[in-house]
C-alpha cells in the first residue's frame, strides 16, 4: 500500500505529470485490478494452479516496482502501474478465494475480522515510515528498496510456502 502512495508522489516530484497523466495513472491501478479480477471471473474453475498464479503475480510485482523506480516520464510509467493493478488482483483476488474456500465458515468471521484489523494499521504504519524516508533520500530509491524487499519475500514465499505455490 505505501508503495501506490509513492507512486503519486513519483508522479507530481519526478516524473512531473500532468493533470491528465496523474489522472491517468490514479486510475491504472484499480483498472489493471478490474482487468485481472475480470480474468479470474472469465476463466473460473479452468484455473487450475490458483497457487502458481498467485507465486508469478508476486514474483513479478518486486521487479515492476523496481522498473518503475528507475522511469522518468510519466508516460513511461502508466503501462507499468497498470501492469501493476494486474498483478495485483491475481495476488490479492485468488488468496481471499482461496482462504473463503478452504477455512471453515465457523471460523471465517474471525480470520477475517483479524485480517481486517491488520490491513487497517500496516499501511498507515508504512506509509509513515516510506514517507520519512522518501523526503530523507528521494521517491525513486526508496520504490526501488519496495521493491527489492517485495522480491525477496516472493522468492521466499515461492520457496517455502509449497502448500500455496501448488494450490490448485
Amino acid at each position: 500500500m505505501p508503495s501506490l502512495m509513492l507512486t503519486q508522489v513519483m508522479a507530481v516530484n519526478v516524473w512531473k505529470a500532468s493533470p491528465f497523466q496523474f489522472g491517468l495513472m490514479e486510475a491504472c491501478i484499480p483498472l489493471g485490478y478490474m482487468i485481472g479480477s475480470g480474468l479470474i471471473m472469465i476463466l473460473g474453475s479452468r484455473i487450475r494452479r490458483r497457487g502458481l498464479f498467485i507465486m508469478i503475480g508476486l514474483l513479478c510485482l518486486g521487479p515492476m516496482y523496481i522498473l518503475l523506480s528507475f522511469i522518468t516520464s510519466a508516460a513511461t510509467a502508466i503501462p507499468v502501474v497498470l501492469l501493476i493493478g494486474l498483478m495485483f488482483s491475481f495476488c490479492t483476488l485468488l488468496i481471499n478465494i482461496i482462504l473463503r474456500l478452504e477455512i471453515s465458515e465457523e471460523i471465517q468471521g474471525r480470520v477475517f475480522g483479524v485480517l481486517g484489523s491488520i490491513m487497517s494499521v500496516a499501511p498507515s504504519i508504512g506509509l509513515t515510515i516510506v514517507s520519512y524516508l522518501s523526503d530523507h533520500f528521494t521517491p525513486g530509491p526508496v520504490m526501488g528498496f519496495i521493491g527489492l524487499l517485495l522480491l525477496l519475500f516472493a522468492l521466499y514465499a515461492a520457496s517455502k510456502l509449497k502448500i500455496i505455490r501448488g494450490y490448485r
